[in-house]
C-alpha cells in the first residue's frame, strides 16, 4: 500500500469537497435543511447496509477471519479506554447536559458517514481494498453496539433508555451478521456460485453490480448530508464555543493517539492498523446531535461539536497520520 501524508491529505480534502453541493443547495434554498433527515435515513437504512454486505463478497481466508476478531477486540478496547478517560476527567458530580454531550462526542467517531467513504477513496484500486472494507464493517458493528448501550447511557444517565432491540434490528448490524455468515459459510462471492460464462453467472454479475452501485452511494450521499447541516450553522457559534474545542481535542487528538498506542506495537496486519487508526480518528459521530435531541441533551452544542470536528479533521487526520507513520514507524 502506497499510503503517505500527501495522499491522506488529498483524500480528506476531496471528501470534504463532496459536501459542497449539499451546502450550496441549502444556502440557495433549492432544498430545505430538513431534507437532511431523509438523506440520512436513505444512507443509514438503505445504502450503508448494502455496502457492508457487499464488503463480505470476498474469498474466505483464515487470515481475514482472524483479523476480523482482532479488529473487533481492539475496537472494544480503544472505546473502553476512552470511556474510562471520560469518567476520570468528567466525574459524575460535575455532569450536566453539555458535559454529557462532550463525553459522547469525544468517544464516538463518524465511522459510517465519513469513515467508510474515506477508506473507499484512500484504498481504491489497492490489493487491500476488499479486506479493508470488511474490517471497517466490523468496527461499524461495534460502534452500533456501543452507541445504543454506553452511548445512550452517556447522554441520558438512565439505564432504561438502553435499547437491546435497536441493536439487534439495526440495519447495519443485520447486514454485518448476514454478510459475515455468508463469508464464513459460503467462502466465495455470490457471482462465483455459478460457472463462469453461463447465463446464471452473467445474471448474477449484473445483479450484484447493481447492488454494488447502491452501496457506493454512501460516499456522495453522506457527504451531502454533512454539507446540508453545515449550511445552517452560525459560523460565530461554530468557532466561539470553548466546549467544542474540548470535544474536538479529545476526539481528534486523544482518541487518535490512544489508537496509535493500542495498535502500533502489535504483530498484526498493516491493514488492520490502518482501518482502526483512520476510522477511530474520524470526527465526532453525526449521532451526537441526533441523540442529544432525542434524549434531552444539548442539541445545539452537539451540532457544533460534530461540524467543528468535521472541519478540523482536514488538518488533524493527515497530521496524526504523519505522527503514526513517522514516530510509530507504521509504513505503507
Amino acid at each position: 500500500m502506497n499510503i503517505d501524508f500527501l495522499s491522506v491529505l488529498i483524500v480528506v480534502v476531496s471528501l470534504i469537497m463532496l459536501a459542497i453541493p449539499g451546502f450550496v443547495l441549502v444556502k440557495t434554498k433549492l432544498i430545505s435543511e430538513s431534507s437532511a433527515g431523509a438523506f440520512s435515513t436513505l444512507v443509514l437504512y438503505g445504502c450503508q447496509p448494502v455496502l457492508v454486505f457487499m464488503s463480505f463478497q470476498e474469498y474466505y481466508t483464515p487470515e481475514i477471519a482472524i483479523n476480523i476478531l482482532i479488529v473487533a477486540g481492539l475496537s472494544f478496547l480503544i472505546h473502553f479506554i476512552m470511556f474510562g478517560l471520560m469518567a476520570l476527567i468528567f466525574p459524575n458530580k460535575n455532569d450536566d447536559r453539555r458535559v454529557r454531550v462532550v463525553k459522547y462526542a469525544s468517544c464516538f467517531s463518524n465511522c459510517g458517514f465519513m469513515g467508510l467513504p474515506f477508506l473507499q477513496m484512500l484504498f481504491n484500486g489497492t490489493a487491500y481494498q476488499g479486506e479493508i472494507i470488511i474490517y471497517a464493517a466490523t468496527i461499524i458493528a461495534i460502534f452500533n453496539i456501543l452507541n445504543w448501550t454506553v452511548g445512550v447511557f452517556m447522554i441520558t444517565k438512565d439505564k432504561r433508555e438502553v435499547s437491546v432491540k435497536k441493536i439487534l434490528f439495526n440495519p447495519t448490524i443485520v447486514a454485518v451478521i448476514i454478510g459475515a455468515l455468508y463469508f464464513f459459510i459460503v467462502q466465495k462471492p455470490v457471482v462465483e456460485l455459478a460457472e463462469k460464462g453461463t447465463n446464471l453467472y452473467n445474471a448474477l454479475e449484473k445483479i450484484m453490480g447493481g447492488v454494488n452501485v447502491i452501496g457506493n452511494m454512501v460516499t456522495p450521499l453522506s457527504m451531502t448530508v454533512i454539507g446540508m447541516r453545515l449550511a445552517k450553522i452560525n459560523l460565530k457559534q461554530l468557532f466561539m464555543d470553548k466546549w467544542s474545542y474540548v470535544a474536538c481535542a479529545f476526539k481528534l487528538l486523544v482518541m487518535s493517539l490512544v489508537t496509535m498506542l493500542a495498535v502500533s506495537f502489535l504483530p498484526i496486519s498493516i491493514a488492520v492498523k490502518y482501518v482502526l487508526f483512520f476510522l477511530l480518528s474520524m470526527p465526532s459521530a453525526t449521532s451526537t446531535a441526533l441523540f442529544a435531541v432525542k434524549f434531552g441533551g444539548d442539541g445545539d452544542s452537539a451540532s457544533v461539536y460534530v461540524l467543528l470536528s468535521t472541519a478540523l479533521c482536514i488538518l488533524t487526520i493527515p497530521l496524526m497520520f504523519l505522527l503514526f507513520s513517522g514516530v510509530f514507524g507504521i509504513v505503507a
